[in-house]
């Protein structure tokens, strides 16, 4: 497989590879490289987070009402700030970085919010879980997850006045897109998740006195649907694997929209039910290492702060300080703005996050400075971000490009090649360190891409 496929697969369904690693995988065909990529995520370790105050709370009390909680909410505020933290360390660590990848696409997906820790922490291991399973059982689990029903107030579907909320978004957002269904199909989904609800301590519990068991009319069937039904009818709906494929090609591919390729992708899709089988083709297809497809996406900033440790890795003096960057960059890890997530594309940029997201690996590696806009030299900086304290590992980034020439640095930090004018401000500099090298290449336009 050649070395430009393996770091734009890698950027794409992973975070990134070192040089080394890439290079030892160039003597392997492109369906080799794509297996082993599989294979390094089969085993699903799930996100940890000290949960001990909780656990002791729900253990001392059992009959305990969200009066009672309150308190300790306000005693564990910070934990959110320490999810967050293991979350991004989790997507900066290669072993599993499929399945984080997935992690990430499937919570701008299942877009959910909450402020309970173990809540959140929860339903980001269920993502974890079934993000390369089937997509039937997926949606299903996520029906019943608390923070879900907390969020789109599932809990509040009672049979007698039925919320229709989930049952919206379960259509809109999450499996058949905007007009693919009907406000009759809405009522009557609906209908079907009456009764949902969840325990204090994260539990799903059937309220069986509040869920309407009477025949429902859905998408031409009728039955007595409950909400694993209308999720089973919508899951065989060709629109559904049509729809969720698109966002993969999106995502993965290019934000142009091929047709016949997400067809093509759908078909697989319609068939199994199966995320990994779907993925696994989009992989080894020839189209998808075509040149338009390489260095044409604009990397989210949880993707470029990822990208930046793959090179250099670093870390935050606390946990508040990853989570300030995230924030001036638009993408705070389980923090999506709204129930449609994050946009993406051209959306992260503007005028408040371009010149953040240019200097953020002078941020990051530069002692939390920018450097100044007339000189490429790290020691020269602004006092934008000295409140921030970054530990940066420069001997793991000589480690890693110990056998990495200056001339090939651009090929492995960039996803697309520098344009001639940056190729010849970089050779007007001479013969400079390839630290500060590094640090020319990661400020560059053509870094922001993947």
């Amino acid at each position: 497989m050649e070395f430009i496929h393996i770091q734009h697969l890698y950027r794409r369904a992973g975070f990134g590879i070192s040089p080394q690693d890439a290079k030892g995988k160039v003597r392997f065909t492109r369906e080799q490289v794509v297996d082993e990529l599989f294979s390094n995520s089969e085993r699903i370790t799930p996100l940890q987070g000290d949960m001990s105050a909780y656990d002791e709370f729900f253990e001392e009390n059992p009959d305990a009402t969200f009066r009672d909680l309150k308190k300790l909410l306000t005693k564990t505020s910070d934990l959110k700030f320490d999810l967050n933290k293991a979350w991004l360390e989790r997507i900066c660590d290669p072993t599993e970085t499929l399945n984080e990848r997935m992690t990430l696409f499937w919570a701008n997906v299942f877009v959910c919010k909450d402020y309970i820790a173990p809540r959140i922490l929860q339903f980001n291991n269920t993502l974890r879980a079934h993000a390369l399973g089937n997509f039937r059982e997926f949606v299903k689990v996520i029906s019943k997850e608390p923070a879900m029903m907390s969020y789109l107030s599932t809990n509040l579907n009672k049979k007698s006045r039925p919320n229709e909320n989930f049952a919206r978004e379960l259509m809109e957002l999450f499996t058949l897109g905007v007009d693919n269904y009907t406000e009759d199909d809405i009522k009557e989904a609906a209908r079907a998740f009456t009764g949902y609800g969840y325990t204090l301590d994260g539990r799903f519990k059937l309220n069986h006195s509040q869920h309407d068991t009477g025949a429902k009319f859905f998408r031409g069937k009728t039955g007595t649907f409950n909400g694993d039904d209308i999720i089973d009818i919508i899951c065989a709906d060709r629109q559904c694997a049509r729809f969720i494929c698109g966002k993969l090609y999106v995502y993965f591919v290019n934000e142009h929209l091929n047709d016949e390729r997400i067809n093509e992708l759908a078909d697989i899709f319609y068939q199994t039910n199966e995320i990994k089988q779907v993925l696994k083709h989009l992989f080894t297809s020839d189209w998808f290492y075509e040149k338009e497809n390489i260095g044409t996406k604009i990397k989210s900033p949880v993707d470029l702060l990822a990208s930046v440790y793959r090179v250099v890795p670093f870390r935050f003096s606390g946990n508040r300080e990853q989570v300030f960057i995230q924030r001036i960059m638009g993408q705070e890890l389980m923090n999506p703005p709204n129930v449609a997530g994050w946009e993406g594309g051209r959306a992260w940029i503007n005028t408040n996050s371009l010149m953040i997201r240019l200097k953020l690996a002078s941020v990051l590696l530069g002692d939390g400075m920018i450097p100044t806009e007339r000189s490429w030299d790290h020691k020269d900086r602004k006092t934008f971000g000295q409140h921030l304290k970054v530990s940066p590992n420069w001997n793991k980034f000589e480690e890693d490009f110990k056998l990495i020439s200056s001339q090939e640095l651009p090929e492995i930090i960039l996803a697309t090649a520098p344009n001639r004018g940056t190729e010849q401000l970089i050779n007007e500099r001479g013969n400079i360190s390839k630290e500060d090298l590094c640090l020319q290449l990661m400020s560059l336009p053509e870094f922001q891409l993947t």
